[in-house]
């Protein structure tokens, strides 16, 4: 039987996940996204699209063009079309981006849409 001790430990070294549902107006927008103040490693992003109004999902971005993601001022991600970050786009089930995170981060995700709304959905997976 494992101590509390050793359960906590255990707990603080798992993966875990946020997720964010943003709408993605016409033109450049950019979001802020927050994680818990205990995250220390980022592993990495997906994205996945929803029609607006329907929420029917879709096997990629129709609208979206561009993304762009950014960790503490690190352009990680710079003008990529959305569809690469999604499980279509890749192999595993998120685009792997490690970083060091420190708790009091600031992250952001940029789009660019040049027609009408669509929905993101944003995973960050972190430790």
């Amino acid at each position: 039987m494992k101590s509390v001790d050793e359960v906590r430990d255990l707990i603080k070294k798992q993966r875990r996940v946020k997720g964010y549902n943003l709408t993605v107006p016409t033109g450049t927008t950019s979001f802020n996204l927050q994680l818990s103040g205990t995250a220390r490693i980022l592993l990495g992003i997906e994205l996945g699209s929803f029609i607006t109004a329907t929420d029917s999902y879709i096997r990629g971005f129709q609208r979206v063009t561009l993304c762009s993601f950014k960790v503490n001022n690190e352009i990680i991600l710079e003008s990529v079309h959305p569809n690469f970050i999604t499980n279509y786009g890749n192999d595993s089930e998120m685009m792997q981006l490690p970083r060091p995170l420190s708790g009091t981060d600031e992250i952001t995700i940029e789009f660019t849409n040049p027609g009408a709304s669509e929905v993101a959905n944003v995973a960050i997976y972190y430790i």
